[in-house]
């Protein structure tokens, strides 16, 4: 007993000691920092109020992939070098959803500007106005060749996605690349209310598994030639899923790990994760604004210190204990943005992260590759390769329908109100119980 709490005590502190210990070292690059952050800031904010009204006829890029949205088509898109959240009906909007990030195309409409509660919603995608479009012209111009090859990567997983049913099919596009255009109001309401929402976000775990998937080949080049490709891998990944505030954050991570391993230093989580968000709100301050950056980052937070924690606390079979202070660890992190947001921290997240991360995990794992097989056979050979990649294919799906099935059963069951706050006490209590129980044994 003395042994555990000893262990459990100089966790927390070298967690403190970590945190004191980085700004005690960088106190005055921090201070710096801080101040040009609050500059940048300024002036990201003042830009997002000085957009163009009034009618726009001209060259406009797609910035990013267009959705069915208030009976029409909505997408984001650049004009004059200002960003404008677009919305288009009828023919125009035929013509826009055809568009991948990235394109090209010439459009006609009014410009407006973002009503006044709307700004700070908008900010963290630095729009600057409103566009209403009238017309756009038939020709769509390529975008730029690593646009060009994410697109193209895209279609391709798309359509051996396309193999499975609509709702897994908008279901694996969402875990793997983080694509969640397609999932229906059901889908997005009840993987909130499983709290599941996060697996539809691109984050570490995503990036882990792309480093994996193509390590045998990194590990084979030198060491910083290894480092470059892993520095283009994951620039190109970032690219491929649209640039979400989570993915920066996690390929922010990677790069700096990268790195550390290149220079023969090791890097701690609580550093990288430090080093990870002062970069990136250097660069963009509008991210402070972005729920899923600090989602993200907070999931990350309390991985690093609270997952510890439990796993020397809670004894018992790894395949439990491990899943289980993962989950409880990144909820731990999330739960004071979820409570700010979504004004709830569902108690069922606790066990239906523990049914469907590692499933999960499995989709991002398996169905990458395998979509982007299947997708290949079929661009090459047609309809004549369909049954061996229904059959190729069929693992994955039955393990997205898995993770459906937990998120409707979880939302289904999600205590509320009371309820919901006496489930986190018998939670906190059972893992007291079982703690204690496994201390008495030994």
């Amino acid at each position: 007993m003395k042994h555990d709490a000893v262990v459990n005590h100089s966790l927390i502190v070298r967690a403190f000691s970590t945190c004191t210990g980085f700004l005690r070292a960088y106190w005055l690059p921090l201070l710096v920092g801080f101040i040009v952050l609050i500059g940048h800031a300024s002036y990201q904010f003042n830009q997002l109020q000085r957009g163009a009204v009034g009618q726009y006829s001209g060259y406009a890029r797609v910035i990013e992939d267009p959705m069915r949205r208030f009976s029409g088509v909505q997408v984001v898109l650049e004009l004059d070098g200002k960003r404008y959240l677009a919305l288009a009906h009828s023919v125009a909007g035929r013509r826009i959803a055809q568009a991948e990030a990235g394109n090209m195309l010439f459009v006609s409409g009014q410009r407006s500007r973002v009503p006044q509660a709307s700004v700070m919603r908008y900010a963290p995608r630095h729009i600057v106005g409103m566009f209403s479009v009238s017309e756009v012209r038939e020709q769509i111009f390529a975008a730029s060749p690593l646009a060009r090859s994410a697109n193209r990567l895209r279609s391709t997983m798309r359509r051996a996605a396309d193999v499975m049913p609509l709702d897994e099919s908008a279901l694996f596009m969402g875990l793997v690349i983080g694509d969640d255009r397609g999932q229906s109001r059901t889908m997005i309401n009840a993987f909130r209310g499983a709290g599941l929402s996060h697996l539809t976000a691109v984050s570490g775990q995503n990036v882990a598994f792309v480093l994996s998937i193509f390590g045998v080949y990194l590990r084979r080049a030198r060491t910083w030639w290894r480092f470059g490709l892993s520095l283009a891998l994951i620039g190109w990944f970032v690219v491929l899923t649209r640039a979400e505030p989570s993915v920066l954050r996690a390929a922010t991570m990677a790069s700096f790990g990268a790195f550390a391993f290149a220079k023969g230093r090791d890097l701690s989580g609580a550093t990288a994760l430090a080093y990870s968000v002062i970069a990136l709100l250097l660069i963009d301050p509008m991210l402070v604004v972005a729920v899923g950056f600090w989602m993200s980052s907070l999931a990350t937070l309390g991985l690093v210190f609270v997952t510890p924690i439990i796993i020397r606390t809670v004894r018992g079979p790894q395949w439990v204990v491990h899943p289980l202070a993962t989950t409880l660890g990144a909820q731990a992190g999330v739960v004071p943005i979820t409570l700010l947001v979504f004004g709830t921290a569902p108690a069922i997240s606790v066990l239906a992260n523990v049914l469907a991360v590692p499933v999960a995990g499995f989709v991002m794992l398996v169905g990458m590759p395998t979509a982007l097989l299947c997708g290949l056979a079929l661009n090459m050979f047609g309809p004549v390769v369909m049954p061996l990649c229904e059959l190729a294919i069929l693992p994955v799906l039955m393990a997205t329908r898995w993770v459906w099935w937990v998120a409707v059963v979880g939302d289904h069951f999600s205590p509320v109100g009371m309820a919901n706050v006496v489930s986190w006490l018998v939670i906190g209590v059972f893992l007291a119980a079982l703690h204690r129980s496994v201390r008495l044994t030994t």
